[in-house]
């Protein structure tokens, strides 16, 4: 994953300029924080850095808690990489975007059980989807990596357990986990996609502790943070093979692109009948397998972020996320395919085009 430092340098950059009163051997050392970002390529891999730059990175580090500079100056030197945001460093583009926009929450929530610490750092919630960071400290000290100690705790016959609640209702919702990258390894990035919430509200995490038998437990105050927000759906409706598709909705916000689709056949089947109506080619392993791809009016083909879906009255209905396109598109095409092995099996009479700016 790339990161943005050109826009994160200008940005800091600026803030220094409105930062009057700094004294010279500050701002002396801001400026070799700079010279020595804009000479370093891009890194995948992990860095280590120089003792003297450390030094400077430490000085820059107490003078952001010292108040000498704006707490938007702050905000910037945060998203420099090797400072600040996991959601910057290793989130997807539209985690990266989140962060640089304001739109992410600072947790610094931390648990204990016998030595062992998990912390909530960050979170973001647009509406569509609500990501956040936790991290692990073991007992010998030592950051371990949270997934590793996750897969090692689930090897036991004992069932590893996550779950959500919004004002003390749980939230059955599925969630994706993806590892944070170099010196942060001991942090996972948690997504889910939750429905019908409202833009404020508690949420409660609980992670199961197997070899304590005890939760983590966390409660977080969170509010919905994408003022730019545009909601859309599709008046009309597709029929193709006994396939009867509707977009519910297309939302899209500055960190997300999410689309809940749902699926029926004839009035008054079920799901069973329903599927078993289907020609099988467009099932895998016996079972109705459509994905969506969703491209803009360029063509550009939107990045998945994975998706969830259930059944009831007769309707699948499933949610699924993208990544944002880097500008608002004027339009979207949805194009739903089937892909049993090899390449895919497109289905034009189901595909949606959905206008999003006149």
């Amino acid at each position: 994953m790339k990161h943005d430092l050109n826009y994160e340098l200008e940005q800091a950059k600026d803030e220094v300029e409105e930062a009057k009163q700094l004294p010279n051997t500050i701002r002396t050392r801001l400026d070799l924080t700079y010279e020595f970002l804009e000479n370093t390529p891009p890194v995948r891999k992990k860095l280590r850095l120089p003792a003297a730059l450390i030094a400077v990175v430490a000085s820059v580090l107490l003078i952001i808690g010292s108040g000498y500079i704006s707490p938007v100056m702050a905000e910037a030197l945060k998203n420099i990489p090797f400072i600040g945001s996991i959601f910057l460093n290793s989130g997807d583009e539209g985690l990266k975007t989140a962060s640089r926009q304001g739109m992410t929450m600072d947790i610094d929530q931390s648990v204990t059980l016998n030595k062992t610490t998990l912390s909530i750092s960050e979170l973001m919630y647009d509406g569509s989807r609500l990501s956040m960071v936790l991290s692990l400290e073991t007992k010998d000290g030592k950051s371990k990596a949270f997934r590793s100690w996750w897969d090692q705790m689930g090897k036991n016959n004992e069932v590893n357990t996550i779950r959500f609640y919004a004002d003390g209702e749980e939230l059955n919702f599925g969630y994706g986990m993806s590892r944070a990258m170099g010196e942060e390894k001991n942090s996972v990035i948690l997504t889910f996609s939750p429905q019908g919430l409202p833009d404020a509200f508690d949420l409660g995490v609980v992670v199961w502790h197997i070899e304590e038998q005890e939760p983590f437990t966390f409660n977080i105050p969170v509010k919905i943070s994408a003022a730019d927000r545009v909601s859309l759906k599709s008046e009309e409706s597709k029929i193709h093979d006994n396939i009867h598709m509707n977009i519910d909705s297309l939302t899209i916000t500055p960190a997300t692109m999410q689309i809940i689709v749902s699926i029926s056949g004839k009035a008054g089947q079920d799901l069973k009948e329903f599927e078993q109506s289907v020609p099988d080619k467009y099932k895998i392993t016996g079972f109705l397998n459509i994905d969506y791809e969703v491209v803009n009016e360029k063509g550009d083909l939107a990045q998945s972020l994975g998706g969830s879906g259930y059944g009831s009255d007769g309707v699948l209905r499933n949610t699924y996320m993208y990544e944002p396109f880097p500008t608002k598109p004027k339009s979207i095409t949805i194009k739903p395919y089937v892909q049993n092995s090899g390449d895919k099996m497109y289905i034009p009479e189901l595909e949606f085009h959905i206008t999003v700016e006149e």
